[in-house]
């Protein structure tokens, strides 16, 4: 008897493309949850790097207009890092949930290759007894021609 394959593997390789594009969506909201972070980073730090040379200013002495143009720029940069800080949640939002996508698919592609390995099992256990009971059926055969 011949193997008829198994009958769910269009499901299972829509399975696999579906894990293989979860894996994509992952990996691509990893990386723009990374540059968003990086990007925070970088203002904070240019935040920092500003606030000292605005101390050192001080201490040499600063004129008002020079204030006002401090105090503009500092609270720019305090809205744009209070935007990055949210974009980054937002983001970090996205990757979990592409995540669990991923883990979905996974699962659903695991359980599916499961299932043709029984099925793969289960038709090698009928070829093997069918072998079985034809070769048993000879010894018979034989057995009454002695």
């Amino acid at each position: 008897m011949q193997h008829k394959g198994f009958t769910l593997e269009r499901v299972l390789h829509f399975r696999r493309e579906t894990e293989k594009l979860r894996k994509l969506d992952f990996a691509t909201a990893k990386q723009e949850y990374e540059l968003a972070e990086d990007r925070l980073r970088r203002e904070e730090e240019a935040m920092e790097t500003l606030n000292l040379e605005y101390m050192t200013r001080q201490i040499e002495g600063i004129c008002a207009h020079e204030l006002q143009l401090y105090s503009d720029f500092f609270q720019k940069k305090s809205k744009d890092i209070l935007c990055q800080r949210e974009e980054v949640c937002t983001l970090d939002q996205t990757m979990v949930e592409k995540q669990d996508d991923l883990i979905a698919a996974a699962r659903d592609k695991k359980m599916m290759e499961e299932l043709k390995k029984k099925k793969i099992k289960a038709h090698k256990k009928v070829l093997a007894d069918k072998e079985q009971n034809f070769l048993d059926e000879i010894a018979l055969r034989t057995r009454g021609l002695e």
